[in-house]
């Protein structure tokens, strides 16, 4: 499989992962596909109970191994740990903003998801999924 070919199945299946959690997903590298760098591959909206909107931004990875540590996600997510560290600094303290999360493929045909928030990078968990990561934020 070529690795074109490869992101467009885990973008489907990331796409799938998002439905069942109740969000309308977009895969945004359809639209961009001419674009050498994509900043993140799937957008997502869904509105909550309170009548809010949480939307979230999916950058997706592939690892030859799952992550071990925080330090290594840290690491490993470094690009898109500085860019949302810049547009944190940019973003009035008070703003609301769409959460940006990476999840990476690893061989065991799964995601481990991580969150990038104002704090660091901390791993969120698919729902049924426990990993040997801490927690907290790196």
């Amino acid at each position: 499989m070529t690795a074109f070919h490869r992101m467009q199945t885990l973008e489907q299946q990331a796409g799938n992962i998002l439905l069942k959690l109740g969000y309308d997903p977009v895969i945004v590298t359809d639209l961009v596909r001419t674009s050498r760098y994509i900043p993140y591959n799937l957008a997502a909206r869904k509105e909550m109970d309170d009548g809010t909107i949480d939307n979230v931004m999916v950058k997706l990875k592939v690892s030859l191994h799952p992550i071990q540590s925080l330090e290594e996600a840290a690491f490993f997510c470094r690009d898109e740990v500085g860019r949302m560290k810049k547009f944190f600094a940019q973003a009035p303290a008070g703003m609301k903003v769409s959460r940006f999360e990476v999840w990476v493929s690893i061989p065991s045909n799964q995601f481990q998801q991580f969150e990038i928030g104002r704090d660091g990078i901390r791993e969120i968990l698919a729902p049924d999924e426990n990993t040997g990561l801490t927690g907290g934020a790196a």
